[in-house]
């Protein structure tokens, strides 16, 4: 048994505005999809833009099988988020803009728990065709080359035994909040559930990018219960659950930006809550004529960080770190080795997750309003 690493494409265009497809081979035990997207910005199209990053622009990747099973659906922050929560760690980025500079984006798509897992993976032959489909949503307004993609096959090779299962995992349910209102779900009993994943996304104005409110806001208190509410799992919100996602995972989600960005203009970094950010201010010119006066903000929280004082030439650079990668926080995760504490559905029905909304949460933008979501990845026995 061996795993292999296929490039089933390499720098392959994805046209603008368009959706990429790409049959997968038809036998196989497909473990994992490396995704490397690749293009480079129109000039200066990202001064005051609130999308800003290549990611922003991957708005739906989707795994399909026989043209309607549902394997793989979401956008491409909740697929990077769900690659992070496998591996522990965040694939490569480059998240950056300055005058033509390349923008880069890494996604791993895990069938199985995590990377070169020999016990959960997509056996291709159970399906006639397979496909991979990528949205986006970019123009030549933004970017002046088409965006690259190459595809990259993790395939588990003259494997002793079939695999288990597969992970089928997508944006369950999405929903507008409204302040001071709750939402109440029951969860679907038809798969047992591995990991539930909980998004925020704040509102956003398209005159100063910025967040309307934090995402903790929007998920002001949780209740999570099984069995109709007689067993009660969390109940609280957001802000604590991040919190103790931390040392309850053991890993803090980080990210790094390089932003060339128009005076008190926000700018989305990734990380829903900021608990520590290292921000400097580089230089594009070989021998500036005076120190840049561009500054950031000191302690904003928010997703959404500021600049002030812009000079010419003189990018922000900064490291930030947090809870919350991509607005998700984890609600449940199976940490069994064999995942025997996976949560079943059926077995304790009604499984109930109810979030309300906090009534001084601003849910409207201009760029976009508030919504959150439900991420559920469950478990597809052979």
């Amino acid at each position: 048994m061996y795993w292999a690493r296929e490039v089933l494409r390499s720098d392959t265009s994805m046209a603008f505005n368009q959706t990429f497809e790409l049959d997968l081979p038809r036998t196989g035990i497909l473990g994992s999809l490396g995704l490397l997207f690749s293009s480079t910005q129109n000039g200066y199209p990202f001064l005051t833009a609130a999308k800003w990053r290549l990611i922003d622009y991957l708005s739906k990747i989707e795994v399909i099988g026989d043209g309607s099973e549902v394997i793989k659906s979401y956008d491409g922050k909740q697929a990077l988020a769900c690659s992070f929560y496998d591996q522990r760690v965040a694939p490569l980025s480059m998240w950056r803009h300055y005058s033509n500079t390349p923008h880069r984006q890494d996604i791993i798509i895990n069938f199985g728990r995590a990377l070169m897992d020999d016990l959960y993976a997509l056996d291709l032959s159970k399906f006639d065709q397979v496909k991979l489909r990528v949205t986006n949503t970019a123009t030549s307004s933004e970017f002046s080359t088409d965006i690259k993609a190459t595809v990259v096959g993790y395939f588990l090779r003259e494997a002793e035994k079939a695999p288990a299962g597969w992970f089928r995992e997508e944006e369950w349910k999405l929903w507008t909040p409204t302040a001071g209102a709750t939402e109440y779900s029951d969860l679907p009993t038809a798969l047992k559930i591995r990991r539930i994943l909980l998004r925020a996304r704040p509102a956003v104005d398209t005159a100063d990018a910025k967040n309307n409110s934090s995402m903790t806001s929007l998920m002001d208190d949780i209740e999570f219960s099984l069995r109709t509410g007689a067993a009660r799992v969390y109940k609280g919100d957001l802000s604590t659950l991040g919190h103790l996602s931390i040392p309850e995972l053991g890993v803090e989600p980080e990210s790094l930006a390089m932003i060339d960005r128009t005076d008190e203009y926000g700018f989305e970094v990734g990380v829903g809550y900021v608990a520590h950010a290292v921000k400097s201010v580089g230089t594009y010119t070989a021998a500036p004529a005076a120190f840049p006066n561009t500054v950031a903000e000191a302690d904003v929280q928010d997703s959404s960080q500021v600049i002030h004082s812009r000079t010419a030439d003189a990018p922000l650079e900064g490291i930030f770190k947090g809870f919350g990668y991509m607005h998700n926080v984890p609600l449940f995760v199976a940490r069994a080795s064999d995942l025997s504490d996976m949560l079943d559905p059926d077995k304790d029905k009604v499984v109930k997750v109810d979030i309300a909304c906090s009534g001084s949460a601003t849910v409207t933008g201009t760029a976009w309003n508030a919504q959150n979501g439900i991420i559920l990845s469950r478990l597809v026995t052979a």
